[in-house]
């Protein structure tokens, strides 16, 4: 199975969800070798390091982030993907209007937070760009939460 992540820039949210899958499939014996990873922004930076904040705060969780440079969502990367995960409603409508007939890989990634059950439209994971180290940490904990529930639900049949 390959999975990509999707969020504006590819310089924090996404980077970060695409270090903390592999890290914690890794942890499972036998999941890491059978799931592809990757990650891409929307707005099409390329070559750009993940925030300094992004960097540390992967550091403490146990995975390093630092040869990461950002890549724009490309047609391949789409194509190839068997689910994408999403940040925010804009990533999602833009893959469904920019490839409609992958549509139906794409999530957002917060409908797998354990809080958003029941939800009609679960809210996005916002951007903590320029904002305080807490507001990073409240986005990555929202992030690894969500990840952790995808793996449960998604992936429980691999590995």
């Amino acid at each position: 199975m390959d999975v990509l992540v999707v969020c504006s820039g590819n310089i924090c949210r996404s980077p970060y969800a695409e270090g903390y899958l592999r890290h914690h499939l890794a942890a499972r014996p036998g999941r890491g070798a059978s799931v592809g990873v990757r990650s891409a922004g929307t707005l099409g930076i390329v070559g750009s390091p993940p925030s300094p904040e992004t960097v540390a705060l992967a550091r403490e969780a146990g995975f390093d982030l630092s040869a990461h440079r950002s890549r724009a969502l490309e047609f391949d990367l789409v194509d190839e993907a068997d689910a994408i995960l999403v940040m925010e409603h804009a990533h999602r409508e833009e893959i469904e209007a920019r490839y409609p007939e992958d549509a139906d890989k794409v999530h957002l990634l917060s409908e797998f937070h354990p809080e958003a059950t029941g939800l009609a439209r679960p809210p996005d994971i916002f951007d903590p760009i320029g904002l305080p180290l807490s507001e990073y940490r409240r986005c990555f904990r929202l992030v690894s939460e969500s990840l952790e529930r995808f793996v449960r639900e998604r992936l429980r049949s691999l590995g």
